[in-house]
């Protein structure tokens, strides 16, 4: 009888060991997204301030990429503590430096939901699924609205995708005609061609943001459901 115990105790303690280092290690891929995340969030605000000069604070954008890269807690560098504020100011046209309020709200989000103040984690219990999924909607959206955002007078509120001569259109003109195009610097200098592809550098880093968080959520166990904007936006109340 002794020895039947043995082996059922035993068992016990080799699962409980098994899911330990399972937990262990999906607590060290999450640390790795945030790793890549960080690298990302870099990459997107150097591309972003190089295609929207008049956006960004030359002194500040370098302590927002300090920060970023040290993994330090964002002082208030700008007058908004939260990410929700920094990202509201992000598409308010009024914003002098839009750049900088969106990059600081996103570091801020991705500050929060990894928790990197409490510091190293053992396992991925250690991690709030609900945050996380809220993180994959709000990026997914914010993507969207990066990608779609005017302000009243039609006019694009981040240049991305967008090719010089569709900005220089949507800028100047409003009846569009063959002549009119003909005229637009970028197409009349020869800088750019009407088929030209456009800029996807945005696209795919902000993309590659969103699957790193969906591949955190997956170490926990969790996929995070697809859903369309609108649902996404009720839910996150962005």
């Amino acid at each position: 009888m002794l020895i039947p115990l043995a082996i059922l105790f035993g068992g016990c303690s080799n699962n409980q060991r098994t899911s330990e280092m399972l937990q262990s290690k999906s607590a060290t891929i999450i640390s790795r997204d945030y790793q890549d995340l960080t690298k990302l969030l870099i990459k997107y605000k150097k591309i972003l301030d190089l295609r929207n000069p008049s956006l960004y604070d030359k002194n500040l954008s370098k302590k927002i990429i300090f920060i970023i890269k040290h993994n330090y807690r964002t002082p208030n560098l700008i007058s908004s503590n939260s990410y929700k504020e920094c990202i509201k100011k992000a598409f308010d046209e009024e914003t002098q430096y839009r750049s900088d309020y969106l990059v600081l709200g996103l570091y801020k989000m991705f500050y929060e939901a990894y928790n990197i103040k409490d510091g190293h984690h053992i396992t991925a219990l250690d991690y709030d699924v609900k945050t996380f999924k809220n993180l994959y909607y709000t990026l997914k959206v914010i993507k969207w609205k990066i990608e779609n955002a005017k302000d009243k007078k039609g006019k694009f509120i981040f240049a991305t995708w967008q090719l010089n001569w569709q900005l220089e259109l949507n800028k100047k003109y409003h009846n569009i005609t063959i002549d009119s195009l003909k005229e637009l610097p970028s197409l009349k200098n020869g800088r750019e061609t009407l088929l030209k592809h456009s800029n996807f550098n945005f696209e795919v880093t902000m993309s590659l943001m969103i699957e790193r968080v969906k591949n955190s959520l997956e170490a926990m166990g969790e996929e995070p459901l697809n859903l369309s904007i609108s649902a996404m936006k009720a839910i996150i109340l962005l």
